[in-house]
């Protein structure tokens, strides 16, 4: 997976990089129930991420994404996208 920083809190307001904390990264074969989850920690390192998933099955997997900042505040999951994984 790979994805940029946000650039503003969900009420619109800026938000430097400095303030994020790390990045909540769900998924799962159900798009209704992402069952695991995998925390990506120094958020403020760079704008631009990726995170490899390594050991999917065969099938649909389902990917969301959610940033926390230094505050513990958490955004809303992002628009959940798919990928389909054959050996």
């Amino acid at each position: 997976m790979s994805w940029n920083a946000p650039l503003t809190r969900v009420n619109g307001e800026s938000i430097p990089m400095g303030e994020l904390d790390r990045y909540v990264i769900r998924y799962g074969q159900d798009d209704e129930n992402l069952t695991e989850e995998v925390v990506v920690t120094n958020a403020q390192a760079q704008a631009e991420m990726s995170y490899a998933i390594s050991g999917l099955d065969n099938g649909i997997w389902y990917f969301t994404i959610q940033v926390q900042d230094t505050s513990g505040l958490i955004s809303e999951p992002s628009d959940v996208v798919s990928k389909s994984v054959q050996s």
